[in-house]
This record gives structure tokens, C-alpha cells and sequence, in this order.
């Protein structure tokens, strides 16, 4: 506690030059210097602050500098009136934003005081006072613009380089907690640690990512995107963030309600010809205003989602008789989120505010027949005071929010789907799946009390701000993942030749249960808790964190056109590495595993064996300070411009499921999940507490009959099986994911390296504004940002890599492969009818059968243990840097991303612009950026370099810098709405954004025994490497649709049939010749051309359009009116198309096929298949979870409005 203080002390004391911006994220603010008309400053001028909807009034004068400044006030409009002696009075029109520090520099005219001059600012102004990169969508734009769903987190991509994420791994987001909800993904970095703040209080998923609510558009007046150099007030990220705020109660009241209603069958599309069921019923409404006039007002707001529909399936063409029985799956939606507010005008100028809110929702979601139910509770309750006192202001700010998530299966029992074996769950290729899903069972808790305090001190023309917050954030739960039944994964390499497995009869390939045996099956222990601790009534799962956050910046007026900004912002998290934990000893590997001796005993740090100094304590950051820089100038000769200018460094947090992922490896004992595969790469043993590696079934039905079966002959074992590990997991026993149990990092399960730092980027923007005319303005900004300390990871031991090869393992392996064989020699193996038992076509061997054996990498042989472990079928030959150990994930602070764009935005809100048409607002926006990283695509099938982001190359994890997964080269944006005098107003929303980049890989050809031999062509272990000579991300950028067959041709001639570098090995080695390597099958392959013009990936385009017409009563007042309207949604019904990004690290749509294997699948959704209609079609985009529609078909929206 000491050195937090000292630091604290430091950041005090010491200002460290640094960006920040003259208000804080509870609200808006005023700031200003006022002088006379030669620009000499005016001290000791009076300046009254009047909110022109609630009578509040601010009374303060301007200091020595002539400089005054107020904040937060809530935003809306106000009137500013400036007296002095000897000047006429000037009164101004203007309006506070949120998070904008409003330009307050006026001038005065000599005169008598009694003369008044009156002043409109306009809506859209130009912004002086602040260096960082943001803009504000208005209360105008909220209410005139059509949005889908009234996503409020959709109206943010009106912003430059600003894109919509699905929030639900199912429809291509990154968690299966957040079906139903939104992600907001800034410079082209996923969306999951986008700071969400909602009246100045965090609102962030801690355990995940994106929000913990739905918020209603209804309820928010308006929302601040912040896209760089955000105010150090705001919490912890190194991205974005966006503030929100609540609308407030007026001296008036006011209301609407509102009933929006879809309907398949009005006025849509189809989708691949078939027209599903779809009906949404949207409708709610809000009302506010005075309690007391000028003091005491009121807010509520209601929305309820009511929606239905049933989602086309599009299967494999393999499968269209599953189709056909079976063509949609429902998917219903209810969502009601409400909020209240109340605003007091208190004496003496406080301010006080209290709101309370609360979300429940479920969203049925899935993939294709493997459907779960995503459940949210989520209330909040926050409140605030603000008030001012001589040169200071002062803001508190404290809250409580909580978020509790439920995840069911909605398979069992349900007829409508195609479940031939219940309880088992069936997978081939991205989009075949059935059975239990196996994100469910789930809970996730998280409860966050907020405390927070900003405040100003105003000394000449320094504006000094200061603030501190302190969370208290408490999460836990369960993911008890493949908890509902087991998955069997089928491939066409696992096609059988006689179905059912009945000899003599024909193979059925479009039968997923009797053509097929699995090429891998995950089972699931039952258990799902990722920590040991008891917490929200479960006994274990529990995480805590307090983070605290500081703050200092001066606004320094050097002159009234120029101003400096310097500060600092201290942050710290606690909980966020398991630095709790001691390191773990040599004592708690669970011996019983192993045939050999553990390598280690007693009190030596375990972990060290896959590293020197890897066994340490992990370490707590506690020294975050980030320095920040900005300025804005706006010369005298040009009032109406602006330059501005930003340098900060800012720290990312690190989500609680990174955190689950490291402390489960680190625990020998606790209820902790685990889900080891069998079938895969011949591992045909399983883990089951108490029981050790079972190589059968409590039945005695042996995992090696069961992995060669059809599925339908190895169900009933495969269930038993399931059974046995939920019998063994129930006890408080070894945890089967700890380190030392097998001696590897199982599945879901990663170790930080002790040398833990915090992740920051380095934010740079520089740019101008420009007022082209009243209430139009121009920005162009030039942002960077660089990201560094990127927790990735990498295999510590290096199993699988060319440079630790055992040649005796390797002996041993060949001379078992030719005894098995009958052979005498390799090359008589190898020859027809050399080895009858062999893998080859025609009665030979190949190098699967020496790689099955062990000549191969530790990961493939034995699941990544170590050669000791029980159960071991063969030893491996490249068994890695400590053979006495397996495969060791490890996080190191060592990732890389930058982004370079080029940001555009104009602006224009206007009344009356021009005869006949009422009023206006329009925002045009465009980025010309790249995105480039060194951490690889991970399970999200996108770059998301904050969740445990793995490496391309073990060896050198930096080396391959590429294209980002969410990188658009191009981004453009519109948004507007005109009201003519007379006719319907017209509103228009519509996104062109450029494709995003895809990996080009070698194919794994099945992920076949001996893969290291054919497509590791870095040596590194790893498989399914980028094809030679292209970099991360290559397809959509450096290769194009036309040149992938000159790339394809250019690798035949150049690397197909050589040896990878594991290859050299086996030939330096004098074990193989290359004859007999490239004979055995063991060399880089031959990748099969493609269509003249392969599959592209897909450009965003949705154009949106709605027509309203007020219908107003002469009886009533002039704010009431009867609204009806119609929005279209993708009007033009463009055509838009999912990626090939889809699948891990190696994404599958990016890998290049061999002929043989293009031969067998056909290659549909892959870069090197088939590029006509019907692979197209397969991918075209639909409705997603909820009202997430983005470059669905075209919907028809009727909505009527009583505006009142």
C-alpha cells in the first residue's frame, strides 16, 4: 500500500506532460476566455449560465485571465450572458454536449450595459478547447435516423473507423454470454475492451467484454464516441470509449410512445429462396418532466422486444437431405429494459441526480440444430451531486450494477430439431452442428459499486482538473462447457466405406450418424468453475478486483487561441493476474500419471521446468502511469478553424476470462472444468479423477473401438464415457486442467509468465476543424495509435519443433512402423503391397504410419503430455526442450498492433437552411486506415488481441506482423434526415465498408499423424502454417481474388515437394532419404489451382431508409403529433456475405486445398474452391441474435409515434 501511495504522491506532485481534455465523463462543460474587441482579456467580467429547460442558473466571473470555466452540467440547452462595465451585454444561445468541453470565447463590445447583443452558436460548432479525436451523436440523430432495432450502440458507427460487432460468438462475435447484444470495435481492434460508460459510471462486461446492458435509445439524450486520446478521466482502456447519458426531466412535459412492428412477409426479402417465419413487436415509451418547476424533475422510459422467427439453415450440399426435413430453427427474443431518473437544481447551484435501470432478456441462439438459451438480469442504481464553490467545481458520482447471466440447453426434447442421438452432439465444418451445445450449462455473475470523484480548480488561465475512482468489482459463476453431452467432430477424412459399419454395404456420406466415425470427441467433466473460491452463492468461481484510477491535468490558456493540456492518469487493477497464488512446487505433480520418476521434487517451482524463472510468483502491475500531451489552436486570423493535436499513453485492463484461463492450470485440487478430447491424433486414453488415463469405458468398451465406429455404434460408449467423467469430476479431487496432473496445459488453459505488464497503446492524432458555414463543420484527423505488451502466447517447451528431435525416439518408432509392417526396410514399406496394414492406398506404408509410431511431434502423439505419461500409445521423437515435460502455453507481454488511419467527418444540423424545408441533420464520415498485429486469429475467428491471443510462429512470435481480422481499408458512413415544410421527413443511414483481409494457409489435409512433415514450413510445431511468402491477413490485400493462382503456381514451383524443416531433420539424421520422405508423403504439398477469380471476401453495404409524416392537431399543443412511418432496412436489399475468417488460428476458409482434398469436400468457403452462386449463397448473410441485422436482406419496418 505503500508504493500505491507513493505513486499516487508522484502523479501528484510531479505533472508529467500529458493529453487531457478540459472536462470529465459525468457530463458536459463550458470553458472560455472572455475579452474586448482589440483581444485584450476582460477580468472580473460576470457570466451567468442558464439552462434554458430546467431554469437552472450558474453565477461565477471571470479571473485575472479573464478566463472562466464550469462542469459537468447536463447537457441541453443553455444560455450564456456576459455583463461588465462599460460593454453591452451579450447574451448566447448555445448547447453543452456530453463529454465536450463547449467553447465559452466571447467577445465584448464597448457600449452601454443596458444595450443587449443576442448570439446563436448554432448546434454544430467548432471544438477549441479540446485536442482528442470524438464526436456526439445528438438527441436529433436518436430520434430522425433509422436504426434497426433501436440499437443505440448502431447510431456510433456514424463515427470514422467506428464498426458494429455482433456480441455473440454464434453470430460471429466473441462470447456466447453476449447473444443478443453489440460490440463496438475502434481502430479495427476488437470490440470486447471498448470502455462503456453510462452517466459517468462503468457499465463494461469485466468478465468478457462490451456491456452489461441493452440500453434503450428511448432513454439516452445522447451519446460521446471517443476514437483516440480519450480524457484521462475516463476508466481504464487503451482503445475506445463511448459515454452515454441518461435524458433528464425538463419544465415541460413531454413523452412519446412508440410501436414498431416486422413481419416476414411484408415487405422483406427471402433468404436463399425461403421465406422463415419471422414477426417482431417493438414498443414502449418515456415521459418526463417537472415536479417542481426549476428544481425537481423527472425521467422514466420503457422498451419491450417482443420477437419471433425461425432461421433458414443452410447446411453442407452433403447434407441437403437434413435440410430438407428440417429447414429452419426457431429463435425467439425478449428483451424490456426501463429506466428512471430524477434531477434536483438544489441551492447554491448543486446539482443532484439519481437513476435507476434494470434489463431482462432471453435470446435463443446457436449453431444450425446445437441451440442454447441466453438469459440477463441486469439492475443498476446511480446517483451524483455536482456543485461549484469560488474557482473550484466539485462531482461525485457512485453506483452499483450487476449483471447476471444464465446459459440453458434448448435441444432435450425439442422436436423441431434434427437430434438423432440425444445427448450427443454432432459437428462437421463451420455449419453443420447438432445436439447439445456446448456453451451450456453457464452462469456468469458480476457486480460492480462505483465510487468517483472529479474536480476543477480555475488559477488565471489554468484550468486544473483532478479526480479519483474506486471500483469494488466482484465477478464468478460457472462454464461447465460440453456439460450437456459430448460433441463428436466429423470430417469427410472420417468417412466410412460401408455405412453403419456393415460390411458390404455402400458408404453414406450424407447420413452425419452411420457414414462416419469421429475424428475427435470432447467430454466434458461436468465441472465448470474457473476459480476455487465461493462466491454468489456457488462453491467456486469467484473473482475480485478493486481498481483505482487518479487523475491530473491542467488546461493551460496561453493565449485565448491557444491552449495547452498536461497531465497524467494513474491506474491499477487488482485480480487481474493471480499474483494471489504462490508459486507452484514439484510436489503437487500427480505421480500416479506417469511411468518415470517426476522430473522434479519437493519445493522447486514446477512451472520452471518449461522455463528458467517460469515458476515465480506472477506479478501484480502497480506502476500504470500514463503521461498524455495536447494542444488546440485556433487562430485570431481564422476564428472558424481550429488546429488540434495529442500524444497519450494509455493501459488495457485484462478480462476475467483470461484470468479463469491461467488459475485453473495452477490449482492441484477444485471442481475446475475440463473437456479432454479422445480420437484425435490417436489418443485413445481419458482423464478421470481418481481413475487415472482410462483407456475404456466403465463397461470395458475400449476408446480405441470407439473412435473407429460409426457414430451410431459408438454412441451408447460414448455416452457411458460421459458418464464415467461426471462420476469422477463431482469429487473435490485432482483437477485435471492443473499443470501437473498431465504435466501439460490442457485444452482452455494458458499460464501467464511471471514478468506480467499491462498491456498500453500510444495514441497520436493530429488534425483540424473548420466551420465551412453556420451549424457546418469539417474535421480531418491523422490518428495512430500503437499497441505493445500484448499478452501472447507461445508453447514454452516447443514440443513438435525441428530442433529438439530425438533421433533414438525416431529409431525406435521406425523399427516398430516396419515390424507392424513385415518389412525390412523403409523403402520396401513404402513400396506397394510392402506393408498390408500400412495407410497407403495401395497396401503400403506412409509416413502416418511411422508418425503413429512417434515419429512426430509430442502434441499429435500423446495430446501434448510428455512421453511419461500413462497410457502413452508411442513416444515422440520431437518431444520439445524438456522431454520430461509436454506442451506449455504461456502468456508474455510480448504483442504488437498498430493503426494508421486517416479520419473525415462533416457535420450539419441546421433549422431552416434553405426555403421549404424545416430542418436538417447530416453526418458524412470516412477512414482510410490499416490495422497490422503480430498476435494471431484466435477462437473468435477475428483479431482480438486481448484475450489470449496466440502466435504464429513459436520460434519468433513477432515476426509475422500482418492484417488485423477486423481491418477495412476503407470505411464510409451517412447518416441524415430532412424535414420539408410540407411532405414526409426523410432519413437515411448507410455503411460501405471495404473487405476485411483473410490468412492464406497450407492445408492439414485432415490434421493427419505427421502433419509437422507436410505443412509446419517454419519448424516451430505448429501446423497449418501461412503459405511461404505471404504474410498474416495476405488474401483481400497483397493477393487478390485474380492473382491467388499465380501465388498457388509460384509455391507449387518453389515449395511443393520439399522438406519442411522437420523433414530436414529426419534426413540429416540418416533415418530417411528425400526420395523416401517425399515417397512417404512427408513433403510440403501441392495446393490445387483455383477458379480464374477465387472467392472474395465481401464488402459491407446497407443503405436504410425511413419516411415519417407528423400528424398534428390544431385543439392541442404544437408538441403533440400522431407519427407514422415506414424504414427499410438494406433498401436496395444489397447482397452481403460472411467471410472466410471463420474457424482458429488457422482459419479454415483461408486454407488452401490439395487436389485431393478439394476432390473429396468440394471446397465450399474455401479461398481455392468454388467461387460460383451456390458458394456464395451458402455464406450470404442473415438475421443474427436479437435485433442484430447487419447486411441481413432487406426488412420492412411500420412504426407510429404519439409524440407528446
Amino acid at each position: 500500500m505503500k508504493k500505491v501511495l507513493g505513486l499516487v504522491a508522484i502523479l501528484f506532485t510531479t505533472l508529467v506532460m500529458s493529453y487531457g481534455q478540459a472536462i470529465s465523463v459525468n457530463g458536459g462543460s463550458i470553458q472560455g476566455t472572455i475579452t474586448d474587441q482589440t483581444g485584450a482579456v476582460v477580468p472580473g467580467a460576470n457570466v451567468t449560465i442558464t439552462g434554458i429547460d430546467t431554469g437552472s442558473v450558474k453565477v461565477l466571473t471571470t479571473d485575472s485571465a479573464g478566463f472562466y470555466s464550469l462542469g459537468p452540467l447536463n447537457p441541453g440547452r443553455y444560455n450564456v450572458t456576459i455583463t461588465m462595465n462599460g460593454f453591452q451585454k451579450l447574451s448566447v444561445a448555445t448547447r453543452i454536449q456530453t463529454g465536450t468541453a463547449t467553447s465559452g470565447n466571447f467577445k465584448l463590445t464597448v457600449g452601454e450595459s443596458s444595450q443587449t447583443i443576442e448570439v446563436n452558436a448554432g448546434a454544430v460548432q467548432i471544438n477549441t478547447e479540446q485536442a482528442g479525436v470524438s464526436g456526439v451523436i445528438t438527441t436529433a440523430q436518436l430520434e430522425t435516423l433509422p436504426v434497426n432495432g433501436r440499437n443505440i450502440l448502431d447510431y456510433a458507427q456514424l463515427q470514422p473507423g467506428v464498426q458494429l460487432q455482433p456480441g455473440g460468438s454464434g453470430d460471429g462475435g466473441f462470447d456466447p454470454t453476449k447473444a443478443g447484444y453489440s460490440a463496438l470495435s475502434f481502430s479495427g481492434v476488437s470490440g470486447r475492451t471498448t470502455r462503456i460508460l453510462l452517466d459517468g459510471q462503468d457499465v463494461t462486461d469485466e468478465t468478457v467484454g462490451t456491456t452489461i446492458f441493452n440500453i434503450s435509445a428511448g432513454s439516452i439524450g445522447e451519446l460521446q464516441v471517443n476514437r483516440a486520446t480519450a480524457d484521462p478521466s475516463t476508466d481504464i482502456t487503451s482503445s475506445g470509449s463511448v459515454l452515454m447519458s441518461t435524458r433528464s426531466g425538463t419544465n415541460g412535459y413531454h413523452g412519446q410512445l412508440f410501436y414498431d412492428f416486422q413481419d416476414q412477409r411484408v415487405g422483406a426479402a427471402s433468404f436463399q429462396g425461403v421465406d422463415g417465419p419471422f414477426q417482431r413487436n417493438q414498443f414502449g415509451g418515456n415521459f418526463g418532466g417537472p415536479i417542481l418547476k426549476d428544481k425537481l424533475f423527472f425521467f422514466a422510459s420503457a422498451e419491450r422486444l417482443k420477437q419471433d422467427q425461425s432461421a433458414v439453415v443452410n447446411l453442407p450440399s452433403i447434407f441437403s437431405g437434413v435440410q430438407s426435413a428440417f429447414p429452419s430453427v426457431g429463435s425467439p427474443a425478449r428483451d424490456t429494459y426501463s429506466a428512471g431518473r430524477v434531477d434536483y437544481n438544489g441551492p447554491w447551484g448543486t446539482h443532484m441526480f439519481a437513476r435507476i435501470n434494470y434489463e431482462a432478456n432471453f435470446f435463443d441462439t446457436g449453431q444450425e440444430y446445437s441451440t442454447y438459451a441466453n438469459r440477463d438480469n441486469a439492475p443498476g442504481i446511480a446517483g451524483g451531486v455536482d456543485y461549484a464553490r469560488g474557482r473550484f467545481t466539485h462531482s461525485f458520482r457512485g453506483s452499483y450494477e450487476k449483471f447476471h447471466n444464465l446459459i440453458v440447453d434448448t435441444t432435450e426434447g425439442n422436436t423441431s430439431l434434427y437430434n438423432p442421438i440425444p445427448g450427443l452432439g454432432l459437428s462437421y465444418g463451420s455449419n453443420f452442428n447438432s445436439g447439445p451445445n456446448a456453451n451450456a450449462p453457464q452462469q456468469t455473475y458480476q457486480v460492480d459499486k462505483q465510487i468517483r470523484y472529479d474536480g476543477s480548480w480555475t488559477k488565471g488561465a489554468h484550468n486544473i482538473r483532478y479526480g479519483a475512482s474506486l471500483n469494488r468489482i466482484t465477478g464468478g459463476g460457472l462454464a461447465a462447457f460440453f456439460g450437456y453431452g459430448p460433441i463428436a467432430t466429423l470430417t469427410s477424412s472420417t468417412a466410412l466405406a460401408n455405412c453403419g459399419g456393415v460390411a458390404g454395404a455402400a458408404a453414406c456420406p450424407n447420413d452425419p450418424v452411420n457414414g462416419y466415425s469421429a475424428a475427435v470427441i470432447q467430454i466434458s467433466n461436468d465441472q465448470g468453475y474457473a476459480s476455487e473460491k465461493p462466491g454468489f452463492g456457488l462453491p467456486g468461481g469467484f473473482q475480485e478486483d478493486w481498481r483505482t484510477g487518479f487523475y491530473l491535468v491542467d488546461s493551460w490558456k496561453i493565449r485565448p487561441t491557444f491552449t495547452l493540456t498536461i497531465g497524467a492518469r494513474y491506474d491499477r487493477d487488482t485480480g487481474r493476474t493471480n499474483s494471489d497464488l504462490a508459486a507452484v512446487p514439484c510436489s503437487e505433480i500427480v505421480t500416479a500419471n506417469f511411468t518415470t520418476a517426476p522430473p522434479c521434487t519437493g519445493s522447486t517451482p514446477l512451472f520452471d521446468q518449461w522455463g528458467v524463472g517460469l515458476g515465480a510468483r506472477v506479478s501484480q502491475p502497480n506502476r500504470n502511469v500514463g503521461p498524455q500531451l495536447g494542444f488546440t489552436y485556433n487562430p485570431a486570423a481564422s476564428p472558424k478553424t481550429v488546429l488540434r493535436g495529442g500524444i497519450g499513453l494509455y493501459f488495457e485492463s485484462n478480462v476475467f476470462n483470461n484470468v479463469q484461463f491461467d488459475r485453473s492450470s495452477r490449482l492441484p485440487v477444485g471442481k475446475f472444468a475440463a473437456y479432454p478430447t479422445i480420437c484425435e491424433n490417436g489418443t485413445y486414453s481419458y482423464p478421470i479423477p481418481g481413475k487415472g488415463n482410462v483407456t475404456q469405458t466403465s463397461t470395458g468398451i475400449p476408446i480405441s473401438t470407439i473412435c473407429t465406429e460409426s457414430i451410431a455404434q459408438a454412441a451408447p460408449a460414448i455416452l457411458q464415457l460421459q458418464a464415467d467423467a461426471r462420476a469422477g469430476g463431482a469429487q473435490n479431487i485432482p483437477n485435471t486442467s492443473f499443470m501437473g496432473y498431465a504435466l501439460n496445459t490442457p485444452t482452455g488453459t494458458i499460464a501467464y509468465a511471471p514478468k506480467y505488464q499491462s498491456p498500453y497503446s500510444i495514441n497520436i492524432n493530429f488534425g483540424i476543424q473548420r466551420e465551412l458555414a453556420p451549424g457546418v463543420v469539417l474535421s480531418a484527423d491523422y490518428v495512430h495509435s500503437a499497441t505493445l505488451r500484448i499478452q501472447q502466447t507461445i508453447d514454452a517447451n516447443h514440443v513438435g519443433d525441428s530442433r529438439y528431435f530425438d533421433v533414438g525416439l525416431a529409431k525406435t518408432a521406425i523399427a516398430n512402423t516396419l515390424a507392424q509392417c513385415g518389412a525390412s526396410s523403409i523403402d520396401v514399406a513404402l513400396s506397394p503391397g510392402g506393408c498390408p496394414t500400412g495407410s497407403g492406398a495401395n497396401g503400403n506404408a506412409t509416413m502416418v504410419d511411422f508418425a503413429k509410431n512417434g515419429l512426430d511431434s509430442g502434441l499429435a502423439v500423446n495430446g501434448g503430455a510428455p512421453n511419461s505419461i500413462l497410457g502413452s500409445g508411442a513416444a515422440a521423437a520431437f518431444d520439445g526442450i524438456n522431454p520430461a515435460v509436454g506442451v506449455g502455453i504461456f502468456s508474455y507481454p510480448m504483442g504488437k498492433a498498430a493503426y494508421d488511419g486517416l479520419q473525415l467527418n462533416l457535420t450539419e444540423q441546421k433549422a431552416h437552411p434553405f426555403r421549404g424545408v424545416a430542418q436538417t441533420n447530416l453526418e458524412v464520415s470516412y477512414a482510410y486506415s490499416r490495422m497490422i498485429t503480430t498476435t494471431a486469429y484466435n477462437n473468435v475467428g477475428t483479431s482480438d488481441p486481448f484475450f489470449s491471443a496466440p502466435s504464429y510462429n513459436n520460434r519468433n512470435p513477432t515476426q509475422n506482423m500482418g492484417y488485423g481480422g477486423l481491418d477495412r481499408t476503407h470505411i464510409f458512413s451517412l447518416g441524415g434526415a430532412i424535414q420539408p415544410k410540407y411532405g414526409p421527413r426523410i432519413g437515411l443511414i448507410a455503411h460501405f465498408d471495404s473487405a476485411v483481409p483473410t490468412n492464406l494457409t497450407l492445408d492439414e489435409q485432415g490434421s493427419a499423424p505427421g502433419e509437422i512433415f507436410r505443412s509446419d514450413v517454419d519448424g516451430d510445431g505448429q501446423i497449418g502454417d501461412l503459405v511461404p511468402g505471404t504474410d498474416p491477413g495476405a488474401y483481400m490485400r497483397k493477393v487478390k481474388p485474380g492473382t491467388l493462382n499465380n501465388l498457388i503456381a509460384n509455391y507449387n514451383t518453389t515449395h511443393a515437394g520439399t522438406l519442411t524443416p522437420a523433414g530436414q531433420a529426419v534426413v540429416a539424421a540418416g533415418l530417411f532419404t528425400p526420395a523416401e520422405m517425399a515417397a512417404a508423403g512427408a513433403v510440403e504439398p501441392t495446393l490445387a489451382p483455383g477458379p480464374s477469380r477465387a472467392f472474395a471476401n465481401s464488402m459491407l453495404k446497407t443503405f436504410d431508409a425511413n419516411f415519417s409524416y407528423p400528424i398534428r392537431w390544431k385543439k392541442l399543443p404544437e408538441q403533440w403529433s400522431l407519427e407514422p412511418s415506414v424504414s427499410i432496412y438494406n433498401i436496395f436489399n444489397f447482397a452481403n456475405y460472411d467471410t472466410l475468417a471463420v474457424g482458429g488460428a488457422n482459419i479454415s476458409g483461408g486454407t488452401i486445398l490439395t487436389p485431393a482434398d478439394l476432390a473429396a469436400s468440394g471446397g465450399a468457403g474455401n479461398v481455392n474452391g468454388p467461387s460460383d452462386y451456390e458458394a456464395y449463397n451458402s455464406l450470404r448473410i442473415s438475421r443474427k441474435t436479437g435485433t442484430f441485422d447487419q447486411g441481413a436482406p432487406r426488412a420492412t419496418e411500420f412504426q407510429l409515434k404519439l409524440n407528446f
